[in-house]
């Protein structure tokens, strides 16, 4: 257990998994037809391949668009198949994509990002779409999102076109 003087003033705040679980269907089905205008700027769908299994994993994800690059961001588990990078689809504004997925997790890069996504976003859109809230609603630290991305296993995939 974390002792309260280590603990990061930074939380993760993320939905009931039973409301997910029941909500990605609707939203993988909204993303895929005419009505994608309602969820494109925020939601897409990343299509991954399981490394050991071969099973395919079609996961509706928060995303941030920096510089050409999309932008994601996740402790979810599905995560450890893109390690050391791995060729993807993803389905944005309607469309299927190729796509090349590369996976961060060291704490130090992912708190840059983090803070590259707040600084794109602004701290109250951002800490939506990231899923945490900072110390006493304010926006954190660089140092406080590394101490907390080590805490939770937070990692960031970025999206580029293959």
């Amino acid at each position: 257990m974390t002792s309260p003087a280590k603990q990061t003033p930074v939380h993760q705040v993320v939905p009931p998994r039973t409301l997910v679980k029941m909500g990605n269907p609707f939203v993988r089905l909204l993303l895929g037809s005419q009505l994608h205008g309602l969820m494109d700027h925020a939601v897409l769908v990343l299509h991954i391949t399981g490394r050991l299994t071969g099973r395919q994993y079609d996961i509706p994800v928060n995303y941030v668009d920096i510089d050409g690059r999309l932008t994601v961001v996740t402790s979810a588990h599905w995560r450890v198949n893109l390690r050391g990078g791995a060729d993807v689809e993803v389905t944005l504004r309607g469309r299927r994509h190729p796509m090349r997925a590369m996976l961060e997790e060291d704490p130090a890069a992912v708190a840059v990002a983090y803070q590259e996504v707040i600084s794109r976003l602004g701290w109250l859109k951002a800490s939506r779409n990231l899923g945490i809230a900072g110390p006493d609603g304010h926006q954190p630290t660089v140092l406080e999102l590394k101490r907390a991305a080590r805490e939770y296993g937070w990692s960031v995939i970025t999206l580029t076109a293959r």
